[in-house]
């Protein structure tokens, strides 16, 4: 049990001699890849003698308590009838929901700011390098190969289209070309909760064909789309198949493919013969876990991903998402997750580009951060 009081002329909590638990905990904050500190703070309520003891437990856990990141006990000589501020602080590399909390175990009566400062210290974490990666060149000879396996995507301008916003106002919302002549059938891949890109692909006369092998039929009574329970790659279904089976043979390729399937995206453009991508107008892609190039056997996924891409396709659009977060490797610096839009080179016209991204059609995935400024995005 507790009681409020104000410590400082901040709100806080006063402990009781015999009472155990948590006296601070939450907010439950989604937090994606950074650094960040929280700062609490605790005092005794009067000048008595206090024997040195154990008195508390700080902590940061992630995932409603299922995950204990960073912990610190504190002793009763730490403190005095003066706020003493401890500091915690800790890295994620992927997304989590955070809490802060304060464990009193009741052997002591104290006072405990009930609302710890929280803060992202940075955004940028440097990726450790291995060994395998370096063996054989130096720092700077892996910069410039990092950024020569990044140049893939290097914007080019559309020069005989406009391109267009489909989906939401914020996270499931791309950048897409405009143009829809000849085009009936997209593939979805990754629909989770939101078909915002598949309703406005839909009302522009497209069949959806919707892949999501983690939810139910989103839209069941809904006519235009055509779900499936299944994956997409991994021993669930190709995208090689599905180019296939609905290719009608045109000179214009009659599909577009919007995907978003958290990191499976490398293995199905990599498992999917370049005549058969050839046969997709355009794409919208959703490509994670960009700070896997400091991985060896990642590196050379990717580069042979995107070097296969850009046979076929030019560049017009990238965005970040900043739930992904930045890294650094080598000094190169980039967004670990990115929205890119292709053009195919048979169907479109493209050229130098001097767009600055993000452009007025993007939206931050996160409306309350702004976007990752991402300038020209040529390396």
């Amino acid at each position: 049990m507790s009681e409020s009081t104000t410590l400082h002329g901040e709100p806080a909590r006063v402990t009781e001699i015999g009472s155990a638990g948590h006296v601070v905990f939450g907010p439950y904050r989604q937090l994606t890849h950074g650094v960040y500190q929280v700062d609490f703070t605790i005092a005794l309520p009067d000048g008595g003698t206090q024997a040195d003891m154990i008195c508390a437990t700080l902590d940061i856990s992630a995932d409603y308590g299922n995950r204990t990141i960073v912990e610190r006990q504190i002793r009763t000589s730490e403190l005095s009838t003066e706020p003493t501020t401890f500091t915690l602080l800790f890295v994620l590399r992927s997304i989590h929901v955070i809490e802060y909390r304060v464990h009193t175990n009741g052997t002591t009566k104290l006072i405990v700011g009930s609302d710890p400062v929280f803060t992202r210290v940075s955004g940028v974490l440097d990726e450790p390098v291995s060994d395998a990666l370096l063996r054989g060149r130096d720092a700077s000879a892996l910069a410039a190969d990092t950024r020569r396996i990044l140049s893939h995507l290097s914007p080019e301008r559309l020069l005989d289209h406009r391109k267009v916003r489909l989906g939401n106002e914020a996270d499931g919302g791309y950048v897409c070309i405009d143009d829809f002549d000849g085009i009936d059938t997209a593939l979805s891949f990754g629909i989770n909760d939101d078909i915002s890109w598949d309703l406005d692909a839909a009302d522009r006369g497209l069949k959806i064909l919707q892949f999501d092998h983690t939810v139910s039929d989103p839209a069941p009574d809904d006519p235009r789309m055509v779900f499936e329970a299944r994956r997409v790659g991994e021993g669930g279904v190709s995208l090689a198949d599905l180019i296939r089976q609905n290719d009608r043979g045109h000179v214009k390729p009659n599909i577009i493919l919007k995907m978003d399937i958290e990191q499976s995206e490398w293995a199905v453009i990599d498992d999917t013969p370049v005549e058969l991508l050839s046969r997709l107008a355009w794409i919208v892609c959703e490509m994670h876990h960009f700070q896997a190039l400091a991985d060896p056997g990642s590196r050379d996924l990717f580069d042979r991903c995107l070097t296969k891409l850009g046979s076929v396709f030019a560049t017009v659009h990238v965005h970040a998402n900043v739930w992904g977060g930045i890294s650094s490797l080598a000094n190169v610096i980039f967004p670990d997750v990115m929205e890119v839009s292709f053009a195919n080179r048979a169907v479109y016209w493209t050229g130098t580009s001097d767009e600055v991204f993000p452009t007025v059609l993007d939206r931050s995935c996160d409306p309350e951060q702004p976007d990752f400024f991402l300038g020209a995005f040529r390396f």
